[in-house]
């Protein structure tokens, strides 16, 4: 079961978020007298992901995937990006809830997938005209879903985003005139939190990283 976890921690390589549509912005030349651009928008990205659940958690919970969706908003300006994700996927079973007679196999049907969000800060490192590499770090909370409570917890969130931008089309609008297209985001999330349980004292082994990969499409506006 712990090998079954150790799976995920290939992770490192996609989150999905808001950054790349609109007309770049132009920063200093580099010293190669080549000037570098970095992008500038506000952008929602809607999107699907897998993932699962690694740390000494997994001696006592199943992790399964249930129906995921992610939503990403993001507000960028130059190298620095500002977002913020809603999404759920992840049921977390509690096996010892059943197995030590707090529950019985008929509180299972209320077992829901597990809700989480996190607010960001990323800093672009690599920037063209249609792609843009972003890493990030951020704070957050998860939702644990176990039938009868909603155990919350905070979160150290690590991750990155890899942007595509498509061709944009210039909109007017009277005197409003702003850049319109369409980008596709890949994102990994890794949330870093610490389990409790009123059930149980598992202070000594609960620890846990959710992974997230996700592919999103979005759509961005620039003025």
């Amino acid at each position: 079961m712990i090998l079954n976890k150790f799976k995920s921690l290939l992770a490192i390589l996609l989150l999905a978020s808001t950054c790349l549509w609109a007309e770049p912005v132009s920063a200093p030349a580099k010293s190669s007298g080549q000037d570098q651009t970095y992008w500038t928008d506000i952008a929602l990205f809607v999107g699907m992901w897998a993932g699962t659940t690694t740390g000494a958690v997994n001696k006592y919970l199943d992790v399964r995937m249930g129906f995921p969706l992610l939503l990403d908003f993001e507000l960028q300006i130059s190298r620095g990006a500002v977002g913020f994700y809603y999404g759920w996927g992840l049921i977390h079973s509690f096996s010892y809830l059943y197995d030590e007679g707090f529950f019985t196999e008929y509180d299972r049907k209320d077992e829901g997938t597990d809700e989480s969000w996190g607010l960001t800060y990323g800093y672009t490192v690599f920037t063209s005209h249609y792609l843009e590499l972003q890493p990030f770090i951020g704070l957050g909370v998860n939702f644990f879903n176990n039938g009868r409570d909603d155990l919350y917890f905070g979160t150290f969130i690590m991750g990155g985003n890899v942007d595509i931008r498509f061709d944009s089309n210039r909109i007017n609008a009277g005197e409003i005139a702003f850049n319109l297209g369409l980008m596709l985001r890949l994102k990994y999330i890794a949330e870093f939190g610490s389990f409790s349980d009123k059930y149980r004292d598992v202070k000594h082994e609960n620890y846990y990283i959710n992974h997230i990969f996700a592919i999103s499409l979005g759509i961005a506006i620039m003025e």
